[in-house]
């Protein structure tokens, strides 16, 4: 901060600095004129107030060293945590691509007892897709359950239909969960 003094004259100045207002007094003494020119420095603390580090635990200590890209561990548990998630979806799967009468019967016989009302979910299948498959390639619901069949959902359905005669069969997702329906043909 610079400022002008007169002779003989006591100069107080307010200025704001980096923490808060500061002031600053100079005995400009016996020899100043106009026109001379005296800096002052700010007086009080310099820098942030300690009750405010506090608050941020790396502006104490500096910069945080950025976080790892990729640690070994970490992937081939994350990797075989995956894997797992799809065998087991997989599995929960399988029975699409086995119907028999004895996967099939019990439920079409609740749905007649029901009074065969339409698009009636005879079956349900949750999975639960991650992020990103094994594989490498992030998929949604439909794409990752054709993913765990090795096949798209009409041949999937059409051997299911195959079973069955007089009785449509239909799919729809909700959310995570396929489900199976049937309707009369």
């Amino acid at each position: 901060m610079l400022s002008l003094v007169k002779k003989g004259a006591v100069s107080t100045q307010m200025s704001t600095g980096p923490t808060g207002p500061t002031d600053t007094t100079v005995d400009s003494g016996p020899t100043a004129e106009y026109g001379h020119t005296v800096e002052t420095g700010l007086t009080g603390p310099i820098g942030p107030d300690p009750s405010v580090l506090a608050l941020f635990p790396s502006a104490q200590t500096g910069t945080a060293p950025p976080p790892l890209v990729v640690d070994i561990a970490e992937l081939l548990a994350s990797h075989a945590a995956t894997q797992a998630q799809e065998v087991a979806d997989r599995t929960t799967l399988s029975v699409l691509l086995n119907e028999t009468r004895d996967t099939l019967r019990p439920q079409m016989f609740i749905w007649a007892a029901a009074g065969f009302p339409a698009i009636y979910v005879v079956q349900q299948f949750t999975v639960s897709p991650p992020a990103v498959c094994s594989d490498g390639v992030t998929r949604g619901v439909y794409d990752y359950v054709v993913y765990l069949l090795g096949q798209d959902m009409g041949p999937t359905i059409a051997a299911i239909q195959a079973l069955c005669v007089g009785v449509q069969i239909s799919y729809s997702f909700a959310g995570n969960t396929l489900r199976i329906h049937v309707s009369r043909g």
